[in-house]
């Protein structure tokens, strides 16, 4: 990597265990080519996910410091003494560029940034949070939030010098649609990346019959509707195990509770292994990998679940449809019907041969499209050309929306 100017960057996000399963590979790179790196979170999303976080920024001698903002938080006298919180720290600092990712950590951050005449900035739309998240019948909080985010939003994405960063079509077209981002600064980059050498070795041919969900325990990731399937076919399938692995008690309002989660397996057949906080050995076991969720950004989990060679089995909503190849490397089913995730769930099962067709060709993708090496290297150019004076000029050459 050619020598370059040092900068200092700061990444604001929500929480410190969202930026180390997705962003610290990309803040060791920085910090490895010669840059200054801090980090600026909200409070802990989930306790014992957030103390394995800081142990692993601590490890690495990343800079941390947390503001009152949380990631669900709807208090506003909370919400602002975070954003002043974020405002004081960012003059402070004197950023060469802000790394914005998260909702919160986007609008707050987006906002600081412009306040403190950050040089550059960077957002990544890596998912739209609760308010956006498509969910059965009316909610007056997610319209509440919804409308405040929008006007948020007007201000977070008005800097100009920035790099919009998303992770799917849908995004990218949304938006161009809202006009929140110039074309020129728009940038696709298919999720955070996939350390290859993990998986380099795995067989899809030699899987146990495991059907795993890789997701924290909310029911917008499509939880209810995984445990309902598992039951569905708890007769049918006696020798396949249906796995939960994610945290419970999240700081979300469609968080399920630890009891809850134990009265499922009291009551079913699926297994609820909590917060794991390395997620590799389960997708190299697994035969299948399912995540019903109502929306994301690009799942990391289907991501890793490909390179593992595991066939997939997601909803056909923003973000999930574009982490697989429909009858290629998985399946699509509707959002939040559980019928069908069961009969797709039962299909699979019974047909090995398309089961392990899907983990050989979600490997081969894998390969070409989610590379950590590729996603770090593309960061680490759109920091340069965000710190130099003239970057918007320079920049129009890294619009890019990779198609298949």
């Amino acid at each position: 990597m050619p020598s370059v100017a040092k900068k200092r960057i700061v990444y604001v996000v929500n929480h410190a265990a969202f930026f180390v399963s997705h962003r610290l590979p990309i803040a060791i790179a920085a910090k490895q080519a010669g840059h200054e790196v801090r980090l600026l979170t909200g409070q802990a999303g989930c306790g014992e996910m957030e103390k394995a976080a800081v142990a692993a920024l601590r490890a690495v001698g990343i800079s941390h410091h947390r503001a009152m903002f949380s990631s669900s938080g709807t208090n506003p006298i909370f919400e602002l003494f975070g954003l002043i919180q974020l405002i004081w720290f960012l003059w402070r600092c004197k950023p060469d560029v802000v790394h914005c990712a998260s909702p919160k950590g986007v609008l707050y951050g987006g906002i600081a940034a412009r306040v403190c005449g950050a040089r550059g900035l960077v957002l990544a739309i890596t998912g739209m949070g609760y308010a956006y998240t498509q969910h059965s019948g009316t909610s007056r909080l997610r319209s509440v939030v919804k409308l405040v985010c929008g006007a948020l939003a007007k201000i977070a994405f008005g800097h100009q010098n920035k790099r919009v960063i998303v992770q799917n079509h849908d995004d990218y077209q949304m938006v161009i649609a809202k006009g929140i981002a110039k074309p020129c600064e728009l940038i696709l980059i298919p999720g955070s990346g996939v350390d290859l050498s993990l998986y380099q070795d795995c067989d899809p041919t030699n899987k146990t019959k495991t059907i795993l969900f890789p997701a924290r325990m909310l029911r917008d990731k499509g939880v209810e509707e995984f445990v309902e399937a598992a039951r569905l076919l708890k007769s049918s399938l006696p020798n396949w195990v249906f796995v939960l692995a994610g945290a419970a008690g999240y700081d979300n309002p469609s968080a399920i509770s630890e009891e809850e989660l134990k009265q499922w397996q009291a009551e079913s057949n699926v297994r609820w292994l909590g917060h794991v906080s390395d997620m590799t050995p389960l997708f190299r076991k697994a035969a299948i990998v399912c995540l019903p969720s109502y929306r994301e950004g690009m799942p990391k989990a289907l991501l890793e679940a490909a390179a593992a060679g595991c066939a997939v089995i997601t909803s056909d909503a923003v973000g999930c449809r574009e982490a697989i190849v429909p009858g290629v490397t998985g399946d699509l089913v509707p959002i939040r019907d559980s019928c069908a995730l069961t009969t797709a769930m039962f299909s699979l099962v019974k047909d090995e041969w398309r089961r392990q067709a899907y983990g050989f060709n979600g490997q081969q993708r894998a390969i070409a499209r989610f590379s950590l090496n590729a996603v770090i290297n593309q960061t680490l150019k759109i920091y340069q050309e965000v710190s130099e004076h003239d970057g918007i000029a320079q920049a129009s050459h890294l619009v890019r929306t990779q198609r298949d």
